[in-house]
């Protein structure tokens, strides 16, 4: 069983390590790879050309982090290759997130303007670089108990949802859960005439079929008042990252995430309840005119 092979040797690797026989790896994920596992999968004559076995590899470390929470990747050392895509500020508790590498220049001024902790995920979050962000926050002696307001930059779609979520997923995992977040992308952070050109469609096939009808019930249930020029006869669409200008997130961070910086976890607290007013207020005015 070419998994169980894969466990055993990073398994043998940690406790190497563990017992002091061994440095930490501080090396890729991809470098243990070829220097471990790919040469023992050759010998074993277990080394397949039509699966994607480096994947299995980094799928089988997560199961031994998260399923069954054995291991964490900095007992072998690994290096994180997204360790320049963040930044801990001294608001640590309030993060703004990028779905794409190349968000990370806006973030970066968010950071100096702000001094807020920024992180840009690549495409796709890592429970890797998850758990060495939760660590330097650790480090940095903030209480992630606390409350953490999380300012999400990616793109209005189910692949953007789907990404966002498993972000925060892997953030309660390592011990982050009081996460309160805003979208900075929606169709109401647009004119409608900016919607209607910016907008793209979003594939209608069996593989997205369930993820699009899951992101549509949570896109709904937020009565954004633009959203039906996101679904015209029939077709779904969604609106990229890069659609709303830097000039305008800039503006809507200084309305929604200024307040936040600096306050107590008391005065979150009210100022979250005052919120919560506002938009039961902002819903009944909707339902009203319905």
């Amino acid at each position: 069983n070419v998994s169980r092979l894969m466990r055993n040797l990073v398994w043998q690797l940690r406790e190497r390590i563990q017992r002091g026989e061994k440095e930490p790896l501080k090396e890729l994920i991809r470098t243990f790879w070829y220097m471990y596992v790919k040469p023992t999968l050759s010998r074993a004559g277990a080394l397949a050309e039509e699966t994607d076995q480096y994947a299995q590899l980094t799928d089988n470390l997560a199961a031994m982090v998260r399923d069954f929470n054995v291991l964490r990747y900095k007992d072998i050392g690994f290096r994180d290759d997204n360790e320049n895509n963040h930044r801990l500020g001294k608001n640590a508790n309030v993060i703004v997130v990028g779905e794409k590498a190349g968000a990370m220049g806006f973030l970066l001024d968010l950071h100096a303007r702000y001094d807020v902790t920024v992180i840009a995920l690549g495409g796709q979050p890592s429970l890797l670089s998850v758990e060495y962000f939760t660590d330097a926050i650790r480090a940095a002696g903030v209480n992630l108990k606390r409350s953490f307001y999380l300012f999400s930059l990616v793109d209005f779609d189910p692949s953007g949802w789907i990404i966002q979520q498993a972000f925060l997923n892997d953030l309660a995992f390592y011990g982050l859960s009081h996460t309160r977040v805003t979208e900075l992308i929606t169709p109401d952070r647009l004119l409608l005439d900016e919607v209607l050109g910016s907008r793209f469609r979003i594939p209608d096939n069996a593989a997205m079929r369930t993820k699009n009808k899951a992101w549509l019930a949570q896109v709904r249930a937020r009565h954004y008042k633009n959203q039906p020029a996101l679904e015209e006869a029939g077709v779904l669409y969604g609106l990229e990252a890069e659609s709303v200008s830097t000039a305008r997130l800039h503006a809507v961070l200084e309305s929604e995430m200024a307040p936040l910086l600096g306050k107590s976890e008391d005065l979150l607290k009210i100022y979250e309840l005052r919120q919560v007013e506002k938009a039961i207020q902002e819903l009944i005015l909707f339902k009203i005119s319905q």
